[in-house]
């Protein structure tokens, strides 16, 4: 009887091994032998922990296989607290009917998602990632995609009618994902590798909540540099205050306003200017503040011509805004005070009476973000300036920036030693914080040809430019907000 047993055990592995090699798909028909052939890959299957006593962030590693379903429905009804599911490695999925299922289970118990620090994840944990009902990235994690492939074809082999894309068209509907996206995914990258979503596709296909918004921004600048605003010039800018603090308060932001008057050094005429400031409260360091700030006025009229200031700076200004809607549904762990300063193009007027008479104790005052100049340039070049006397900085920077491919991220004109390039730390509004002692960076582009000229209109700048920067920004602030570099 032993005998037979053997026998019958040999000829079983003998034909599982046949089996195997004649049909490598056998090895992911069960649980053990898609860990076993996981195992082999160096991979292993998705598993669900906690780093710490607290039980509402549950993390996940791994690949997604046929159990992760019942494994992950185990733990949420173990520990109802969970609010967030915290995906640290999560390369794909082996069994994606069990991955949307179990997405779907998230989703209805509703889940946030979030990628942490270094994180990344990719094809079916991407979907995965899709069913939170908040989402999030760190700055420096990843999101992947690509296409799919079945025994014989490739996605895009099949017309788009077919009925091999429904399922995943139902489930991007059922999770308030655009359907572009999927068509998106499957010319991103083949089935065989993967395309690491860049910051501004993640915010186009409205990947994370809340997502920048592209329209709102570009629109903000249209409007700020229309002829209507006749140049926002310093005095003759209401239409612009009240665009930017109706903005402020429809956000729900602290508003106030800074009135200071000055003499004009070209005309020695008495002039008045005003500040429009919103503030957020930090969640964490609720008395430690950044300011993120941009003037909005420009040169106004000069004769007859209206000089609109599209580049200069409709674009920091509407850059501001954005920003500040972003946070509004997103609150930053410290405070974050928006700026909006008047008659830079003057004197820098407006922020220096802002470091004179700030609305909270100087000491309070940690970062200065300023903007001046961020929607064109021809070599898709953006200026970080102020890393040489706070390196501190240009780490984040530098990492973040590695995800920006089609931008090309600068550090410079702020080296006074520097003979090759022009000195900016303290010819834009970051100078009077310069001036005072408080750390700042400012984001900008060297001149163009319509740099105070009547043709730096609108139709001149590059939106997609624009849009990178703006994204490299906000991931920039998100992860000094985070990492607490201040």
């Amino acid at each position: 009887m032993k005998k037979i047993l053997v026998r019958l055990g040999i000829a079983l592995v003998v034909l599982v091994g046949i089996l195997v090699y004649v049909f490598p798909q056998v090895l992911f028909l069960f649980p053990f032998t898609q860990k076993w052939a996981l195992q082999r890959e160096g991979s292993q299957v998705a598993t669900f922990y906690f780093k710490n006593e607290a039980k509402d962030s549950l993390w996940m590693k791994g690949v997604i296989y046929s159990n992760t379903l019942e494994d992950l429905k185990a733990v949420l009804n173990k520990h109802p607290e969970v609010t967030t599911l915290v995906m640290e490695e999560v390369p794909g999925s082996i069994d994606d009917e069990i991955n949307l299922l179990a997405s779907r289970v998230l989703r209805n118990r509703d889940v946030n998602t979030y990628i942490p620090r270094d994180g990344w994840v990719a094809s079916g944990g991407t979907d995965m990632f899709l069913a939170g009902t908040e989402r999030a990235i760190h700055p420096t994690a990843r999101l992947g995609v690509h296409s799919w492939a079945g025994m014989e074809k490739v996605a895009t082999d099949y017309p788009k009618d077919a009925e091999e894309h429904k399922k995943y068209l139902a489930y991007y509907k059922e999770m308030q994902i655009p359907s572009r996206f999927y068509w998106y995914t499957l010319e991103a990258a083949p089935a065989d590798s993967i395309h690491w979503m860049t910051p501004v596709e993640i915010h186009e296909y409205k990947v994370v909540t809340p997502e920048l918004s592209w329209n709102s921004l570009l629109d903000l600048q249209k409007v700020l540099a229309s002829d209507a605003y006749a140049g926002r010039g310093t005095g003759a800018n209401k239409l612009a205050q009240n665009l930017i603090e109706n903005h402020f308060r429809g956000l729900g932001l602290q508003v106030a306003t800074q009135e200071f008057s000055f003499e004009d050094e070209r005309t020695g005429k008495k002039q008045s200017g005003k500040n429009i400031i919103g503030t957020i409260q930090g969640t964490k360091y609720p008395s430690s503040y950044i300011v993120v700030g941009a003037h909005y006025d420009h040169m106004g009229m000069v004769g007859d011509t209206i000089y609109n200031g599209a580049d200069d700076n409709a674009s920091g200004t509407a850059a501001v805004l954005e920003l500040a809607r972003f946070f509004s549904k997103n609150p930053p762990e410290h405070s974050i005070i928006f700026a909006a300063f008047d008659a830079e193009e003057l004197g820098l007027w407006g922020s220096k009476h802002f470091v004179k008479h700030p609305p909270v104790a100087e000491n309070q005052l940690n970062l200065m973000l300023n903007f001046d100049m961020i929607s064109r340039n021809d070599q898709n070049e953006i200026y970080v300036v102020g890393t040489h006397q706070y390196p501190k900085y240009r780490p984040i920077l530098e990492e973040i920036s590695k995800n920006f491919t089609e931008l090309k991220v600068s550090f410079g004109h702020d080296d006074p030693n520097d003979q090759t390039k022009d000195y900016w730390m303290q010819s834009s509004d970051n100078g009077p914080f310069f001036a005072m002692g408080i750390p700042s960076l400012t984001f900008s582009e060297e001149d163009h040809a319509d740099y105070h000229q009547p043709t730096d209109d609108i139709q001149n700048t590059h939106p997609v430019y624009y849009k990178n920067v703006v994204a490299l920004i906000a991931r920039t602030l998100v992860a000094i907000d985070q990492l607490n570099p201040l």
